[in-house]
């Protein structure tokens, strides 16, 4: 018969004092609800200020479980390890209807919420009617992690959270992204694994590409990898090079 893999892989000690609680590895998938529901009273779920969205009835209410005043304090539950600065601003979002009483969650896939924007202004019509999001998604270094060493994706979804979808490449990292004034396009910059050494740094490639959200047309690079190399080379003939 086997045995039930239940808790304590790992039990670090704590003081006396109720504000400091154990930190558990929890290390089986086979856990019965009423053990899940002693698990999750050590955890308390923080919902961040509500955010309206102009001119609709949606309101959004961004969900945590890392708050500021106890994130030395924050009890963790979870087979991958995770430290608490790993964990991420917001792991999803609950939409709210004012008018017809309805909730629903922004996805029910793992993610890290970096940030979002709502109510854009002085773009088309497609972008003053959505939201954009950054987030992570994937475990591209094959960690068993979801955290800062994984890349960041833009994505997008209506004011109301459906039609939810990525925008930027998937397998590259989302440095910054520009909305372009009167329309419905998204320039973006990323960095591509050029070594593919599973890392994005500093070193590795950057791209740019446009996103025009009124086609179906994928990101467009604008400067890729062969314009990289002849503005360079360039720079070397008119600046570096020796006369």
């Amino acid at each position: 018969m086997k045995k039930l893999l239940f808790l304590l892989l790992i039990i670090i000690m704590y003081s006396c004092d109720r504000d400091h609680p154990k930190i558990e590895i929890i290390e089986n998938e086979n856990l019965t609800q009423h053990q899940i529901d002693s698990i999750l009273t050590n955890f308390k779920f923080e919902y961040d200020k509500p955010v309206f969205i102009d001119s609709t009835s949606q309101v959004l209410l961004p969900i945590t479980t890392q708050h500021s005043e106890r994130k030395k304090t924050f009890s963790r539950y979870s087979s991958d390890e995770y430290s608490w600065a790993d964990y991420p601003r917001y792991w999803n979002i609950l939409f709210y209807d004012k008018n017809s009483n309805q909730t629903r969650l922004l996805t029910e896939s793992k993610m890290r919420i970096t940030d979002y924007i709502v109510n854009i202004k002085e773009t088309g019509a497609i972008l003053s009617k959505s939201i954009l999001y950054k987030i992570g998604d994937i475990d591209y270094n094959n960690d068993k992690k979801l955290n800062h060493n994984d890349p960041e994706h833009l994505f997008i979804s209506r004011t109301d959270g459906t039609e939810f979808k990525r925008l930027s490449p998937k397998n590259e990292d989302l440095i910054s992204y520009t909305l372009i004034p009167k329309s419905d396009q998204i320039m973006i910059e990323t960095i591509r694994d050029t070594n593919s050494d599973l890392e994005f740094k500093p070193d590795d490639e950057k791209i740019w590409y446009l996103i025009n959200l009124s086609s179906d047309v994928k990101p467009i690079e604008i400067i890729n990898s062969g314009l990289r190399k002849k503005i360079e080379n360039l720079y070397f003939e008119q600046w570096l090079k020796k006369k």
